[in-house]
């Protein structure tokens, strides 16, 4: 499988609970610079937009996502939720 053609983001309707200790848990391991304020990535400042980039940076890293609360996609969500994505 060819990573740089799937991308793992957050299901519409995943719990926010579930997202949020995901993306504490995810940019305590991996680099979430890019979501912060100020940052290329932080627009659209929302939790299933920032949770879709840590999800994907935690894909990126261990090629596993977490089906309870993300899915894999094979359009670019990028092109959609951020202006730049740095992996």
């Amino acid at each position: 499988m060819q990573l740089n053609k799937y991308w793992c983001v957050a299901q519409t309707g995943a719990p926010t609970v579930k997202l949020q200790a995901f993306l504490d848990y995810a940019c305590g391991v991996n680099d979430c610079s890019a979501i912060q304020s100020g940052a290329p990535c932080f627009e659209p400042n929302d939790l299933v937009s920032h949770a879709s980039y840590a999800l994907n940076q935690e894909y990126r890293r261990t090629i596993v996502c977490h089906i309870e609360m993300a899915t894999i996609s094979t359009s670019d969500p990028y092109n959609l939720f951020f202006p730049l994505f740095l992996y």
